[in-house]
């Protein structure tokens, strides 16, 4: 269980969800880069094995009452942005300040399609791959919360030599998958999947968005 961490003067906290694989530490790279330029944060972890997107979605629902924050940001990777998104389709009415998507295929996973064919790799897609999950992809996206999108054009990795996502993708999830045309912005950053959560210059950018509400200043 994460901590509630006190409050800056503005009461604004921002929530850093995970993608499939991983767990909430995975983010604290992204993290102590976001609090040096102003956005304190937690860690939301979840378990995509027994949970599906929409049981976790009730889980971060919970998490963000515990916290009392006036405003609060929602920043997710991979498959915590289809959590997200199914956070806003389940609570509407949550006043959520601005929200940033990392490689999430919000539209459904080709990837994730093909692992599930596989019996053997199945199980290692947990009840992720259920209703508004990575198969059919997450809730359509209804709300006015600005909305940025982070999609990467590198390719490495296990996943990426295994089942390789096409040109235009970070190896794991192809732009296509991830953009949404109701969004505020998108940008392409030259990252992998999973490296982009690592990187300096993605976390300015998530900054930027969760400052101006566009990736540019």
């Amino acid at each position: 269980m994460n901590k509630t961490p006190q409050m800056p003067n503005h009461g604004e906290i921002t929530v850093l969800v995970h993608g499939i694989w991983m767990h909430g530490f995975m983010m604290a790279v992204m993290g102590k880069r976001l609090r040096v330029l102003g956005f304190p944060n937690v860690t939301f972890s979840y378990d995509f094995l027994t949970n599906t997107p929409a049981e976790n979605a009730q889980d971060l629902y919970r998490r963000i009452g515990e916290l009392g924050a006036k405003r609060v940001n929602l920043v997710g990777h991979s498959l915590g942005g289809i959590i997200i998104l199914n956070l806003l389709s389940q609570y509407p009415e949550l006043e959520i300040g601005k929200i940033v998507l990392l490689g999430s295929p919000v539209k459904g996973s080709g990837v994730a399609r093909r692992v599930h064919k596989n019996r053997v790799l199945r199980p290692f897609l947990g009840r992720s791959a259920g209703t508004g999950g990575l198969l059919e992809g997450a809730p359509s996206y209804e709300s006015d919360t600005p909305l940025g999108i982070i999609t990467g054009s590198g390719r490495m990795g296990i996943v990426a030599l295994l089942y390789p996502a096409g040109a235009e993708s970070d190896g794991v999830v192809c732009a296509s998958e991830a953009i949404l045309d109701n969004a505020t912005d998108h940008i392409c950053l030259p990252y992998s999947h999973s490296s982009m959560i690592f990187s300096k210059k993605c976390a300015d950018y998530v900054a930027n968005f969760l400052n101006r509400s566009r990736f540019g200043n």
